[in-house]
């Protein structure tokens, strides 16, 4: 399935990069073959955007981010976290700067990641109590490109037969090719 045409995915929520991977500049990520520059905004906060200048098509994650905007490396035009352009170094103080804009997409920063919505979102990103809760510790890991889709991703966490076999060199054991039953629990965003 490719899920470029799956429009549904669109309206949900996605961990993209670690905050602290854009502390040094604008970062490309492609998400559902949408290619996005990630960058922190004024406030610290993260925004997302397409990754190219309304300009010359340049990729703006080849530039850097300078006074709360991202600059492109092409010829410098500068965007605001919203994707308007907000300056044109050629043109003089007293020219007015287009109303042009690149689009721009939800972002938010939560559990220390950049989370990135390509349309509206249909819910909130899932509250994790243990987050905050002394005794639990946040572990960021598995960051890696998957090439696949959600819903073959979520297919292979609901299958724990294939431990056995895929996992025989970690945790699973070929002896017991026999899996475990567990239950499956629908809520209001999704499964437990």
């Amino acid at each position: 399935m490719l899920t470029t045409r799956q429009k549904l995915w669109r309206h949900y929520w996605y961990a993209t990069l670690r905050l602290s991977d854009l502390a040094d500049g604008p970062k490309p990520f492609t998400l559902m073959g949408e290619r996005i520059v990630l960058f922190l905004d004024g406030e610290g906060e993260p925004a997302a955007m397409m990754d190219r200048c309304c300009h010359r098509t340049a990729r703006l994650s080849k530039g850097w981010c300078e006074d709360g905007l991202i600059v492109c490396g092409y010829h410098g035009w500068a965007y605001d976290r919203h994707g308007a352009l907000a300056r044109i170094p050629q043109f003089s103080p007293e020219q007015v700067v287009p109303r042009l804009a690149v689009k721009s997409y939800h972002c938010t920063a939560k559990y220390g990641y950049a989370w990135v919505c390509l349309e509206e979102p249909y819910a909130a990103i899932p509250e994790i109590p243990e987050d905050t809760m002394p005794g639990y510790r946040r572990i960021q890991q598995f960051h890696d490109v998957w090439k696949t889709s959600p819903l073959r991703l979520m297919e292979n966490s609901f299958d724990n037969a294939h431990f056995a076999f895929v996992h025989q060199n970690t945790f699973g054991q070929i002896s017991q090719p026999i899996p475990e039953k567990y239950e499956i629990t629908e809520t209001e965003y999704g499964f437990e």
